[in-house]
C-alpha cells in the first residue's frame, strides 16, 4: 500500500495525470506560492517545480506541492479507490489510527548520500515566500519534526511552523499542548537542549499522520503510517542524536533547541489555516541546524496554509477525515456508546465538528462534548451533537435538526468558557494566544444539541413519542395508489 517514497508517489500521480511539471523559471518569493494557490483554488493538480530562481548550483533544485490537493489523491495516497468518499475515508482511518505495525532500523539508506555539518546553509534550499505578510520564508509547512520524551525515549512526529531565520537557525511555534511542545517542556524544566530531527519529503502517509492528532499512548507515529502502509516504516539514526528518521527521506535537518529564551529568535506571522496570518511576530525557541542530510538530487515539499470559502488548502482534503477519524476514536476510547459518525468539513479543520449518535440517555451529547473538549486537541469548538436519522454529511440535514430539535431555554446550548484553544484563531483577542506567556490560545466552546431532547414529555397524541411524526412522509398505502396510476398522471 505505501510508496517506497516521494519520488515513486510523485512518479504515480504523473504517469495518472495528476501531477504537471512547472519547467519555467518561477520565483521562490511569492510567484512559486500564487501558482500553487490558484491551482489549488481550481481543484487542479499536484505541482513540481524544476526551475526555480538561483537554485540551479544549490544543493535543491526541486520542489513539489499539492500532491494532497484533492479528495481523490488523498484516497490514493491511502491506498484506496480514487473515487473513495470521506465517509469511507473517514471509516478507513478511524480503523487504521487504532492499529500499529512496529518500524524496523537500517544501518543507512538513500537520505545518507549527502552529510552537512560544518558548512549547514539552509539557504541552498528552494524556500518559498508563500503569503505576502508572512514574517520570512517558511522552511517548515510540509516537513514533520521528531522529538522524543525525554524518560520514555518514544518518539513524536508533528508538523509546526517554522521560518528561515538564517544559514543555521529556524524559529519554531511548538504549542504547549502538542506532543512536541510537551517534549519541550520536559528538557525546558531541566535546562536541556531538545534533540530534534526535521524530516522534509517521504510517503504522503508521513505528512497526514503527522498533521493528524492520533492518540498513541506508548508508541509512535511510525507504528501508525506501518498500518496506513500494510508495512514497517524503515528508519536509520540521526547523526547528532538517537533520533530516528525514514531512510528515504529526501532532506532531514538536526539540530537542538534551546530552553534559554535569551536564544530565542522572531518568528512570524505567517498565513495560517484558518485563511488569516496568525499573530504577531514575536520570540520562539529556535532549532539550531547542526547537520543537514539528503539524498542525491533531492526534492523539497512544501505547502501553502490557508482556507476559506472556495479556496481550500493541501491540508485541509486529508485532515477532514483524518480529524473526524481521531474524534470518533477518542470517544470510543472514553466509552461513550453509540457513537455513529464524526464530520468536519474541509474549511473548518476540525473547528466545527459535528457528531451523530444513537441516544440512549437523557445527557448523552454533552458526554460528547466533555470528552472531546477534554482531549488536549485544536477541535470542536464549534460541536453539534445530532441523532441517527440525521445525516450529518448533509447540511440540510444538520440546519434542520438545528432549526427544529433545539431550544435554548431548555439547555440546548451549553458554553465552556476559558478553555485552551488555536492559537490561530483571529477571533480570540490577539494578547490571549501569547504563546510564551499562556503556552496556548484561549477558547470559550460551545456545545450544539440538536437530538431530540429528553426532557420533553412522551406525548399519547404522538404515539408515546416525544416529537410529532414527520408531515413529509407519504402515507404507505397512497404512495403504492399513486405509483400504480402515475402515467395516469402525464407528469413525466
Amino acid at each position: 500500500m505505501g510508496r517506497e517514497d516521494l519520488r515513486e508517489w510523485l512518479s504515480a500521480l504523473e504517469e495518472t495525470g495528476e501531477l504537471k511539471r512547472v519547467r519555467t523559471e518561477v520565483h521562490w518569493d511569492l510567484e512559486l506560492a500564487a501558482i500553487v494557490r490558484k491551482v489549488g483554488n481550481e481543484n487542479g493538480p499536484g505541482l513540481l517545480f524544476d526551475n526555480i530562481t538561483g537554485c540551479r548550483t544549490t544543493h535543491c533544485r526541486k520542489l513539489t506541492a499539492n500532491s494532497l490537493g484533492s479528495r481523490k489523491r488523498v484516497a490514493l495516497a491511502l491506498g484506496l479507490s480514487p473515487e473513495t468518499g470521506y465517509f469511507e475515508m473517514t471509516r478507513f482511518l478511524k480503523k487504521k489510527f487504532g492499529e500499529k505495525i512496529a518500524p524496523v532500523a537500517l544501518r543507512t539508506g538513500p537520505v545518507k548520500r549527502n552529510v552537512i555539518r560544518d558548512d549547514v546553509d539552509l539557504f541552498q534550499f528552494p524556500v518559498p515566500k508563500w503569503h505576502a505578510e508572512d514574517g520570512g520564508r517558511y522552511i517548515l509547512t510540509a516537513a514533520g519534526i521528531v522529538t522524543a520524551d525525554r524518560e520514555t525515549k518514544v518518539m513524536n512526529v508533528g508538523v509546526y511552523r517554522g521560518m528561515l531565520s538564517s544559514q543555521k537557525t529556524i524559529p519554531v511555534l511548538m504549542p504547549a499542548t502538542q506532543h512536541g511542545g510537551r517534549h519541550f517542556s520536559q528538557y525546558q524544566a531541566r535546562g536541556e537542549e531538545m534533540p530534534v530531527a526535521v524530516v522534509i519529503g517521504w510517503d504522503p502517509i508521513f505528512f497526514i499522520t503527522a498533521a493528524t492528532p492520533v492518540r498513541h499512548p506508548g508508541y509512535s507515529e511510525y507504528e501508525i503510517m506501518g498500518a496506513l502502509r500494510g508495512s514497517p516504516v524503515e528508519l536509520v539514526k540521526c547523526e547528532t542524536s538517537d533520533l530516528m528518521v525514514p531512510a528515504n527521506a529526501e532532506i532531514v535537518i538536526e539540530g537542538k533547541i534551546s530552553p534559554d529564551p535569551a536564544t530565542f529568535e522572531m518568528e512570524g506571522p505567517f498565513g495560517e489555516y484558518p485563511g488569516y496570518f496568525g499573530g504577531a511576530a514575536s520570540r520562539k525557541p529556535v532549532i539550531r541546524v547542526e547537520c543537514v542530510t539528503f539524498r542525491d538530487d533531492p526534492i523539497f515539499m512544501g505547502t501553502l496554509e490557508g482556507q476559506s470559502p472556495g479556496k481550500l488548502d493541501e491540508g485541509s482534503h486529508f485532515t477532514c477525515a483524518a480529524m473526524s477519524a481521531v474524534a470518533w476514536n477518542l470517544l470510543d476510547d472514553i466509552g461513550v456508546p453509540n457513537v455513529t459518525g464524526a464530520w468536519c468539513k474541509p474549511v473548518v479543520a476540525g473547528t466545527n465538528l459535528r457528531v451523530q449518535i444513537k441516544k440512549i440517555y437523557r445527557g448523552q451529547a454533552k458526554q460528547v462534548a466533555n470528552a472531546l473538549w477534554g482531549a488536549g486537541y485544536y477541535l470542536a469548538k464549534n460541536l453539534i451533537v445530532v441523532d441517527d436519522d440525521i445525516d450529518i454529511y448533509d447540511d440540510d440535514a444538520v440546519e434542520w435538526a438545528i432549526a427544529w430539535r433545539t431550544n435554548a431555554a431548555m439547555g440546548d446550548f451549553a458554553f465552556f468558557p476559558g478553555t485552551f484553544g488555536s492559537l490561530y484563531d483571529p477571533s480570540v483577542p490577539l494578547k490571549e494566544r501569547d504563546a510564551l506567556k499562556y503556552g496556548q490560545g484561549k477558547w470559550t466552546r460551545i456545545l450544539t444539541d440538536a437530538t431530540i431532547n429528553w426532557d420533553l414529555e412522551l406525548e399519547e397524541q404522538f404515539g408515546g413519542k416525544r416529537y410529532p411524526p414527520l408531515s413529509t412522509a407519504i402515507d404507505p398505502d397512497t404512495e403504492q395508489k399513486i405509483l400504480a396510476r402515475w402515467k395516469e398522471y402525464e407528469i413525466d
